[in-house]
């Protein structure tokens, strides 16, 4: 059976297409846009079972031919190329030394003392918003504050960040190669901003994640200025549109939920297991990115081929209800809540913990702000963007007033 899973009746109510999905086994097998046949996990234990597994399904497909993903892409420009240095197309042990680097560089970095940062940043973008019409919440605060808070985190100057966003913004789930294309420039200015950067805080160390990347050391090893931009730049664009969505369809959520949003009212210290039940039921993020089976193998009973795309659809397994009760409602204090909206494995999201700050205090920012916010529009059918694996709106109209 054939599955449109960018379909706005499957991102409007997915649960009779997973169903049906799962019913006809624990993998099934997708034509996706670019990709191709792809199988598709339809389980938690499926989901699981791949992204556990990284000797098995990899990351790069070139690595055993020798090639690096820069000599396979060689057709993209030459200033792009230090980009394919991120973590995310790495496997094995140049995976683990990236992720081991980045991740000593991250727990130095407490993201509860961002909080406050990331709510002066949600009330100015509340405080520029004219309030006496409609407004689009995606592009004048959803969008925006992750972008912002992302700079907050690395420590871009102040005076700085709004011409930073602006050059990134482009790049933030572009879903089309000419969209794409309009972003070069951007992505151009902002790999020449952060290699000038680096060499600032080598001479004047300041607070944020760059310096910490930057003096980051494992028994001699460092990352390079190039490991440095490719994970600068992946904190932008990947730690972007997944944020973005989450907040927007949290807000969308609360808004459609009548019961939810009472309820947060009396009991505000909720908001972080509303977030994650948000992740769960939302799956902003509703797919990893193909793997590659390395060698003939079985999965939950399915076998696969050698060179076989796989990915882990992450919707199907927060869906499951062989892990959740009533997987089909939003329950906004569930427990336990092991979704994987961000993933499994040594891949699962680095910021994830950022992501969830952000989300928590955007969404508490909005309400205290303006506790009688509603949709513009009530009555009219979401609309949802048409990128593959995301599941987010074009735009959500409110009324502030």
């Amino acid at each position: 059976m054939a599955y449109d899973l960018s379909d706005p009746e499957f991102l409007a109510d997915p649960m009779p297409t997973l169903d049906r999905m799962r019913s006809e086994g624990a993998l099934v097998q997708v034509k996706l846009p670019f990709i191709g046949k792809t199988w598709m996990t339809t389980t938690d234990a499926a989901a699981r079972a791949v992204l556990k597994t990284p000797d098995i399904f990899i990351r790069n497909p070139y690595a055993t031919s020798g090639k690096t993903l820069a000599q396979k892409f060689w057709y993209f420009p030459p200033f792009m190329k230090p980009l394919f240095q991120n973590m995310l197309g790495y496997d094995g042990d140049a995976h683990k030394r990236l992720r081991g680097l980045v991740d000593k560089a991250f727990n130095r970095v407490a993201i509860d003392d961002m909080r406050p940062g990331i709510a002066a940043i949600a009330d100015g973008l509340l405080d520029r918003i004219d309030t006496s019409q409609s407004v689009d919440i995606i592009a004048n605060y959803t969008r925006p504050l992750p972008l912002m808070a992302i700079c907050e985190l690395l420590g871009v100057p102040p005076s700085e960040r709004d011409k930073v966003a602006g050059w990134i913004a482009p790049l933030s789930g572009p879903t089309t190669t000419w969209a794409m294309l309009r972003g070069f420039p951007g992505l151009w200015r902002i790999m020449r901003y952060f290699r000038a950067d680096f060499e600032r805080v080598r001479a004047t160390p300041r607070a944020g994640l760059i310096t910490d990347l930057v003096a980051v050391e494992d028994n001699g090893d460092r990352l390079s200025d190039d490991e440095l931009l490719a994970m600068v730049v992946t904190l932008f664009i990947a730690g972007h549109e997944t944020t973005v969505h989450l907040i927007t369809m949290g807000i969308y959520g609360l808004l459609t939920h009548r019961e939810e949003r009472a309820a947060l009212r009396e009991r505000p210290n909720e908001v972080p297991l509303l977030v994650e039940e948000f992740m769960r039921f939302y799956s902003p993020v509703m797919m990893t990115k193909p793997l590659f089976t390395q060698k003939d193998t079985v999965v939950e009973g399915v076998p696969l081929k050698k060179g076989d795309q796989v990915a882990a659809l992450l919707i199907a397994a927060n869906h499951d209800s062989a892990r959740f009760q009533t997987p089909e409602t939003l329950v906004p204090d569930r427990r336990p809540n092991a979704h994987l909206g961000f993933g499994h494995g040594p891949h699962v999201c680095l910021g994830m913990q950022l992501a969830r700050a952000e989300a928590q205090v955007a969404i508490t920012r909005l309400l205290d702000r303006f506790p009688d916010v509603a949709l513009a529009r009530p009555d009219a059918p979401p609309e949802y963007t048409r990128r593959t694996g995301i599941r987010g709106l074009k735009q959500l109209k409110l009324r502030l007033d």
